[in-house]
């Protein structure tokens, strides 16, 4: 029995091993049609992504060659065009400066033009009223001493006559 038992046992780990060789050969034939089916899917992809996606980067490509010496132009442009700006508000502002320095000056030029005007208004207004003033008073104190001399002339009397001598505050 021990003899059989070792047959039996060959056969059944020859059975097994004849399985396990099957099973492996189907598994890599099921291996091989898979890679195989991703392989075909990988190359329709390859020729879809060659006819379409490479022309659009080749496109994309000459867009950018083709825009890459306006942009740099319009970069320069802006730099020029700001550093103008700021020239050209720097001068507007030294300019600004200047006007309101000259017209500081002006505005205190015609403060003091306009406090002389006034004084000299003032002493002319002064030198009139005394002009005027003046010969007015001397005829009257010379009509009043002609009239004290008549009155003391023709007799002793005196004359009350009202004084009308303007006033100072008659004239400006």
């Amino acid at each position: 029995m021990a003899i059989m038992n070792e047959t039996t046992l060959l056969i059944a780990f020859i059975a097994v091993t004849s399985v396990a060789v099957v099973l492996q050969t189907l598994i890599l034939a099921g291996m091989y049609f898979s890679t195989r089916k991703m392989s075909k899917r990988m190359e329709a992809l390859s020729t879809r992504v060659e006819e379409q996606v490479l022309p659009l980067v080749e496109k994309v490509r000459g867009i950018v060659d083709e825009s890459t010496p306006m942009i740099r132009m319009v970069a320069s442009n802006l730099a020029e065009t700001s550093t103008l700006v700021r020239d050209q508000a720097g001068k507007i502002d030294e300019a600004l400066s200047e006007f309101v320095g000259v017209a500081r000056t002006q505005v205190a030029n015609a403060n003091v033009l306009a406090m002389r005007t006034m004084q000299r208004v003032d002493s002319t207004a002064e030198v009139m009223q005394h002009a005027v003033t003046s010969p007015v008073r001397h005829a009257s104190a010379l009509m009043d001493g002609i009239m004290a001399g008549l009155g003391q002339f023709l007799g002793g009397r005196k004359s009350r006559r009202a004084k009308t001598s303007p006033s100072d505050e008659m004239f400006i």
